[in-house]
């Protein structure tokens, strides 16, 4: 990962009124997803309310999720998602 990205991530994740957007947007998302959607992190299969909970809570996966989602909205707006096809 570009060290200059992965800072501002950390930026974002650290300072708590841009956490919080980016919690409440993550909240949205996820909840928005299938029942079905499962996850896994190491050895541990999660569910949609097993990573909901984790946002709620901000806890290390939690975080893990808001920085994915943060990712895959950079490469979205960036045209990165589609650039294969």
């Amino acid at each position: 990962m570009n060290h200059k990205l992965e800072n501002s991530i950390q930026d974002i994740i650290l300072d708590p009124e841009l956490n919080e957007q980016l919690k409440k947007l993550v909240l949205e998302r996820v909840g928005s997803m299938p029942d079905t959607l499962r996850m896994s992190v190491g050895s541990e299969e999660l569910t949609k309310n097993d990573l909901l909970k984790h946002v709620k809570q901000g806890d290390d996966i939690g975080n893990q999720v808001m920085e994915m989602e943060l990712e895959f909205l950079r490469d979205l707006a960036s045209g990165m998602v589609y650039a294969y096809e």
